[in-house]
């Protein structure tokens, strides 16, 4: 859900619905994925821009276009501003074993690296492993900021990732997905379209719903088992 400061904006809104056109264009060719385009918030969803359903696999994405402040990189106070710590402690709290996603044009320290290094520590080898003093003082900063001691903040590092994707890879990853199935820009242009409507309308979308909104926009793929 736009949030200001994160994609209240028209750029922000159009970078989300391209995030969730790309994440269709995965959904086309995967028949077990459902996406729910901004989900309802309840007790057990809070990351609700984009959550995605792959068999008993959960996947919550926070999508923001871009970090407040026109810097390049998410810190611990865009983080918290943005209520983004503290939503995903929330989802991570509802859904342990869910994972949950910052996705960005702008890189996030935290969530790639530092998190990334605590993912196999243990309480007693979480210095080693964070390995430089400004990641371990992150590391503190961080669980002092959510309320947990390490091996609370161990467990939510494994769930929590970041996506640094500029709007221009996401426009070539679907246009690649599809490359030997349709010419030209037809198909982003039409995903874009179909993401549009269906975070308007927080309409559940799958593989079923998509090979039918092809046939409505008049999409003809030159594969016949991709149909």
């Amino acid at each position: 859900m736009p949030h200001p400061g994160g994609s209240s904006t028209t750029a922000g809104v159009m970078y989300q619905n391209w995030f969730l056109a790309l994440q269709l264009s995965y959904a086309f060719f995967e028949p077990s994925m459902d996406i729910f385009p901004e989900a309802l918030r309840s007790k057990t969803v809070i990351v609700d821009d984009i959550a995605i359903r792959r068999g008993n696999q959960e996947i919550y994405n926070s999508v923001k276009y871009q970090a407040p402040g026109n810097v390049r990189h998410w810190s611990m106070g865009n983080l918290k501003s943005e209520n983004i710590l503290d939503d995903f402690k929330k989802q991570h709290e509802a859904t342990p074993l869910a994972e949950i996603y910052l996705v960005s044009e702008c890189g996030c320290y935290l969530f790639s690296e530092v998190f990334n290094r605590a993912k196999n520590a243990t309480g007693q080898d979480i210095q080693e492993e964070l390995g430089s003093k400004h990641a371990i003082r992150l590391w503190d900063e961080v669980k002092h900021a959510l309320g947990y001691n390490d091996l609370k903040l161990i467990q939510f590092a494994k769930q929590v990732y970041c996506k640094t994707l500029p709007l221009e890879e996401i426009k070539y990853l679907i246009k690649h997905r599809f490359s030997h199935l349709v010419k030209g820009t037809i198909i982003e242009d039409t995903l874009f379209s179909i993401a549009m409507e269906a975070s308007s309308n927080k309409t559940l979308m799958n593989k079923q719903k998509l090979n039918d909104l092809f046939k409505q926009h008049s999409i003809i793929l030159n594969y016949h088992e991709s149909s």
